[in-house]
């Protein structure tokens, strides 16, 4: 099945002093709330908030977002009390070992910290390319979409790590989900959570795949799964991606890679808002 295209602007046309050359290379997105995105990039360290209208208005704006590394791989919001949380894909901490790191700041886009998350990586390329938030009663919790195949030789089904924050705000592992085959795309770009339903994106199938996870044991829950197309391969670019409503999806979309057709440009450094079509 096919995405239903509701409305998409480039992003430099929606923020301050944004030009046609501006390099917007968004990496990220989630919501606020309904009405506002909240937008980072891999080549900055800011997030940019837009009103979801996608017109160029007032209170679209970008904050400065100081962190260990140069722009983030994804961002998420508690919905609780409004912190931001954004993903780096992976740094050498002491030791030398590449962890992924959550910087969080305060609505109002102030600093509070920056964690890394246990998981060992393989390398620096191969770290989280997606981050979700949520609560389960006294629980917060986050999915971090882990890229490379977890040891598993031409292993392509992808896996969530789940943390749980501990009582000093730190973050331990509390398991994985493996994604099944129904699910398995090319790549794993991005990761949204919203009232027991994932979203994860593959950028070169330029694709979207879905599933519902079972509250109680974290697992995806079996036959829930649906992939939908982007409505054209232009859409190769897509590396953010959150949920609007049970039936609504926003994306952003990076830079058009060298070695990308020009058309790629089209698409690329915008927001995108789709529907899923009824089955």
């Amino acid at each position: 099945m096919q995405l239903e295209l509701v409305r998409e602007e480039k992003l430099y046309r929606l923020l301050p002093g944004g030009k046609p050359s501006s390099r917007l290379e968004a990496s990220g997105v989630a919501l606020e709330n309904d009405t506002t995105a909240l937008v980072v990039f891999d080549n900055l360290n800011q997030i940019a908030r837009i009103d979801l209208s996608l017109k160029r208005k007032r209170t679209n704006r970008l904050l400065p977002a100081p962190s260990l590394g140069v722009g983030f791989e994804d961002i998420a919001v508690d919905r609780r009390d409004g912190r931001l949380l954004c993903l780096i894909e992976a740094l050498a901490d002491f030791n030398g070992t590449f962890r992924g790191f959550v910087a969080e700041y305060e609505a109002d886009g102030r600093f509070i910290r920056c964690t890394p998350l246990p998981t060992e990586l393989a390398d620096e390329n191969k770290g989280f390319e997606g981050l979700a938030h949520s609560h389960r009663g006294n629980r917060e919790l986050l999915y971090a979409l882990h890229e490379g195949n977890h040891g598993r030789k031409h292993d392509r089904s992808g896996r969530i790590d789940v943390f749980e924050r501990t009582r000093d705000g730190r973050w331990k592992s509390s398991r994985h989900i493996r994604l099944p085959k129904e699910t398995e795309l090319d790549d794993y770009a991005a990761l949204a959570y919203r009232d027991g339903r994932v979203a994860i994106v593959s950028q070169t199938s330029a694709r979207v795949a879905t599933a519902r996870i079972d509250d109680k044991t974290l697992a995806l829950i079996p036959r829930s799964a649906a992939r939908y197309r982007f409505p054209s391969k232009a859409y190769g670019n897509v590396e953010g991606i959150a949920w609007l409503s049970a039936n609504t999806l926003v994306a952003v979309s990076d830079r058009r890679k060298k070695n990308q057709p020009g058309r790629f440009a089209e698409k690329d450094q915008s927001i995108h808002i789709f529907r899923i079509p009824p089955t």
